[in-house]
């Protein structure tokens, strides 16, 4: 592609993309400003008809008063007689031409009588009780037929309204709407689009009544529709003399820009003989003048960056073939700060980490207080939340404030002194993301560190992410190796090779070994109640319990699905009964919180204790006796430490 055609797409680029997100935001903006018109309408004419309704219900309580008086109609009612209290409502409502509806409601909420039309809504209600203060039900009178209400919501708002009772409609002003989702929306009925709003304007007895207000949506879109047209208008007509100026500049630049692609090309062949003609005293010019510079620094520097060049090659052989050998986290951090001095010539160095659990500090160099300072300065720059924030002290186990992110090599300058740092990004452990973990820094007095040293800091900085990463990787595996991953306790062959252990060590030294088998009761049950992540916090905590009873030299272990076991070293039966008991008390007394909701549930363990000489004489009928006294303590209704039966086969 020429440079011509780079600079048109480049204008284009610049001024299409830009456009097209404004018209994207302006179209967004026109079709959230008609909708919002659309809808302030809607919510007046919902006012007015919430206005009609109260009114109407207001205009029913003379009624509704007269009602509850009558002596006949609560005579029928407390008698139970609801077909003479339905008759005289009936003639009640007949003889009251104000009232469209009235309706008796049991104690319960169901309908005892209903008289007049089914179109009456807005009802006045009222509480209806004998002499003695017994409560007969509810009575209900309206004098507001829905017709109307919605006739008059149509006269005053212009805008369609529905009547709807328990959900089902009663009146509508538009016969091709049925009904209006709950709250504002859009919705179709009959094959039109119209967009409403929905609320709850009366209950009595539990029967609810809404009024939705709507209109057609054809107005709005019709709008929204203009607005976007104009819009697109406007944006296409700066677009098209945006580019007409585009053109215009690209030409008048490709001829000035012509001239330097020759000492361009001169300077890229190493020919920096041939200084670039001036012309003028523009910008183009002062261009050339630059050009000339940087070809007298170029063949000054040029045998000087060779010479580096074959330096660097045989520090970073050496640094790999260091690195690839390195297993210890420690060791690689010591390794890279010495290497780090060497390959910059530096005077001090120092690896601080930012968790002392992970790595231990590394320094190199002699410890001069100056040197110290100008290091301790560029950490603190380095790890610093922002440019503005290099007061911020660093500390061990200091985590980092800023999110973690690459960083580049920070330089700082302190009494004559220089010092770069480089925070340390590494993922360790069962972290699901990088962390810093430690600061690499070096100092020098003298000169200040150039660009070729702090790219090689940089590249040993990453050197030694890879190998903590691959060091820790593979203490992971080991400990894997050996540990069950949801309790964190031994498993099973670690137990087996931990009870070998102790049966040799108790067979030299005649000492008894101890062995305990737990089983979490109805385990299962809390597996199909709770689900099976419930289970795994069971079998957590049941698990953490066993380790805080455990002795340092006692070895918890999850022996398969809701069993776990210990090995107790020096243990005799006694001892290892005492311990199971400690064990299933605080079991018993433990409550552990239900996952995803409120609540808490106990759980019981049965626990079968034996022990070598007093229960077995080798290691697989120590397990089986063990388990034996289990089946027992589960037969004899769990949440119980059984011992297993004696035995006469010498130890």
């Amino acid at each position: 592609m020429s440079f011509r055609k780079r600079l048109l797409l480049f204008f284009a680029i610049i001024v299409v993309v830009p456009m097209v997100a404004i018209g994207a935001v302006l179209f967004s903006l026109a079709g959230h400003s008609e909708r919002g018109k659309a809808d302030a309408g809607i919510a007046i004419a919902l006012d007015v008809a919430r206005s009609l309704y109260t009114d109407g219900r207001a205009a029913a309580d003379g009624d509704l008063r007269r009602f509850a008086r009558d002596a006949r109609l609560s005579t029928a009612w407390r008698a139970g007689d609801t077909r003479v209290a339905g008759g005289h409502l009936r003639r009640l409502v007949a003889a009251h031409s104000s009232v469209v509806s009235a309706t008796l409601f049991g104690p319960a909420g169901r309908v005892v009588a209903r008289a007049g039309s089914p179109q009456g809504v807005a009802p006045a209600a009222a509480t209806v009780t004998t002499r003695a203060g017994e409560r007969l039900g509810t009575l209900a009178v309206s004098v507001t037929d829905a017709r109307s209400l919605v006739a008059s919501v149509r006269r005053g708002t212009r805008l369609d309204a529905v009547v709807l009772r328990a959900g089902r409609p009663v009146a509508a002003s538009d016969s091709r709407v049925r009904t209006v989702p709950e709250g504002s929306a859009d919705f179709s009925a009959a094959g039109k689009d119209y967009r409403g709003h929905r609320a709850r304007v009366g209950n009595v007895s539990d029967v609810a009544e809404d009024i939705a207000v709507f209109r057609d949506s054809a107005e709005m879109n019709g709008a929204i529709s203009s607005t976007r047209l104009l819009i697109s208008g406007i944006l296409l007509a700066f677009v098209l003399v945006a580019m007409a100026l585009s053109v215009f500049v690209v030409r008048a630049l490709q001829g000035q820009i012509g001239e330097f692609l020759d000492a361009a090309r001169r300077l890229a062949t190493g020919r920096f003989d041939q200084p670039v003609t001036l012309q003028g005293n523009d910008e183009f010019a002062q261009l050339g003048r630059e050009f000339n510079s940087m070809s007298e620094q170029l063949a000054a520097k040029i045998g000087e960056v060779e010479r580096k060049h074959r330096e660097l090659e045989g520090t970073i052989r050496r640094v790999g073939e260091a690195f690839a050998t390195g297993a210890d986290r420690d060791r690689v951090l010591a390794l890279t700060v010495e290497t780090s001095m060497e390959a910059c010539a530096a005077d001090y160095g120092r690896g601080l980490p930012l968790d002392a659990r992970t790595l231990t500090e590394a320094r190199a160099g002699p410890e001069d207080p100056v040197l110290r300072a100008a290091v301790e300065k560029a950490e603190r720059r380095a790890t610093a939340p922002g440019p503005d924030a290099a007061h911020a002290l660093l500390e061990p186990r200091q985590a980092i404030a800023a999110p973690p992110e690459q960083r580049q090599p920070v330089a700082v300058e302190h009494s004559g002194v220089h010092a770069l740092a480089l925070p340390l990004l590494a993922c360790l452990g069962r972290r699901a993301h990088a962390e810093y973990i430690a600061v690499l820094s070096i100092a020098r007095r003298g000169h200040a560190f150039n660009r070729q040293e702090v790219g090689m800091l940089s590249y040993l900085a990453g050197q030694a992410v890879v190998s903590i990463e691959h060091a820790d990787l593979h203490e992971t595996v080991q400990r894997q190796a050996s540990t069950d991953e949801l309790t964190g306790l031994a498993n099973v062959r670690e137990m087996q090779e931990a009870l070998d252990r102790e049966f040799e060590r108790g067979y030299r030294h005649d000492t008894p070994v101890g062995f305990v088998l737990l089983d979490i009761d109805d385990f299962k049950k809390v597996n199909d109640t709770y689900g099976h992540q419930q289970g795994d916090e069971v079998l957590a905590r049941v698990s953490a319990v066993l380790r805080d009873h455990s002795r340092d030299i006692d070895e918890p272990a999850r022996y398969g699905g809701e069993e776990l076991a210990v090995v107790l070293p020096q243990t005799d039966i006694a001892g290892a009964r005492w311990f199971a008991e400690r064990v299933r008390e605080s079991l018993e007394r433990m409550r552990i919180p239900l996952l995803g909701s409120s609540g808490e549930i106990g759980i019981t363990a049965s626990l079968g204790v034996a022990s070598v000489p007093a229960s077995a004489a080798h290691k697989d009928t120590l397990i089986a006796a063990a388990d034996a006294a289990l089946y027992r303590a589960k037969r004899g209704g769990k949440n119980r430490v059984e011992v297993a039966e004696p035995t006469a086969v010498p130890g």
